[in-house]
């Protein structure tokens, strides 16, 4: 523990107002907010497939991160004698392995893998590495909870990728279905709150998909995989227009969902006997969770052709 120490120590001996501002941009960088609107816009408006990907890829890391959190339930280094941790208020949980480093490492992995060309390849280690370093230099985590977390971020992304295409061209629905039954299974041993919630937004993703793929089946118009052409013309223009269009009310859609399912778990206590509330809370998280992520997977896209916004 002693090397771990010494390695945040030197990250917090060399902090000043510039690197402080950078570290904390790179780890806002992967928190939900962020990760939300990218994959939304992937999904949503620049290529489905593309999005569906990596949508599973976060959704599988986030599962396997809380899940390996809850188990070993590794304590923080936050309170260490002459640490001082910064941006502690979104350092939840336990420390190993590290959440925002493995979410990095996913998104950017599962990036690198979909797109396949060297800028992008270049930016995604930078920022691999940046994100990871951030966890230490802001003393939130210890050098082998990023280690372990750009790990598995690389391993899981690439393994749900892989399962992930060949589920889709295959349409073997039932191995998605399997993989819920495991991860249910694990979650009744684990019997972690966190879990539970992640393992909610897994299966509102694994409904979302098949419902959308078997039924929906809307189009990004990027089947073809070309890049979407700038040039200005009228028809580019209406793509524009219709992306532009998409992304917001999405958006917006989904966040009145999101309040709408909040708020009546909220009143439901008020007009309904409640004989144990933490068993309530967690399963009350767990279908809001499923529902929202359903509604994103499937609700939008159907919202998307009743609107005629499907290319």
């Amino acid at each position: 523990m002693s090397l771990q120490l010494n390695i945040l120590m030197f990250f917090q001996s060399i902090r000043s107002p510039f690197l402080n501002t950078m570290f904390l941009i790179f780890t806002i960088s992967t928190e939900v907010p962020v990760i939300v609107l990218a994959s939304a816009l992937m999904y949503w408006c620049i290529n489905k497939k593309y999005g569906q990907r990596m949508l599973f890829s976060l959704i599988g890391n986030f599962v396997i991160n809380t899940g390996v959190k809850e188990f070993v339930k590794a304590p923080r280094p936050i309170g260490t004698p002459g640490l001082e941790s910064m941006r502690v208020s979104t350092a939840t949980g336990y420390s190993f392995p590290s959440g925002h480093t493995q979410t990095a490492t996913a998104f950017w992995t599962s990036f690198m893998i979909l797109i396949r060309q060297s800028w992008v390849y270049v930016l995604g280690i930078i920022m691999i590495v940046a994100v990871g370093t951030s966890r230490l230099y802001l003393g939130v985590h210890w050098p082998i909870d990023v280690a372990f977390g750009w790990l598995f971020g690389i391993l899981f992304s690439i393994v749900f990728i892989r399962l992930f295409d060949y589920v889709d061209e295959y349409k073997k629905y039932w191995i998605l279905i399997l993989l819920l039954i495991v991860f249910a299974i694990i979650g009744y041993f684990i019997n972690g709150e966190s879990y539970i919630e992640y393992f909610g937004i897994l299966t509102g993703f694994v409904i979302g998909y098949i419902v959308e793929d078997k039924f929906i089946n809307f189009n990004t118009g990027k089947r073809n995989r070309q890049a979407i052409n700038f040039s200005r013309n009228s028809k580019h223009e209406n793509r524009l227009s219709i992306i532009f269009k998409r992304f917001i009310i999405g958006i917006i859609s989904l966040g009145v969902v999101y309040v709408l399912l909040k708020s009546a778990a909220y009143i439901i206590p008020k007009y309904f006997e409640i004989k144990n509330f933490e068993i309530y809370s967690v399963i009350a998280n767990y279908i809001r969770y499923s529902l929202v992520v359903f509604y994103a997977v499937a609700g939008v896209p159907l919202l998307f052709k009743g609107l005629n916004l499907d290319d």
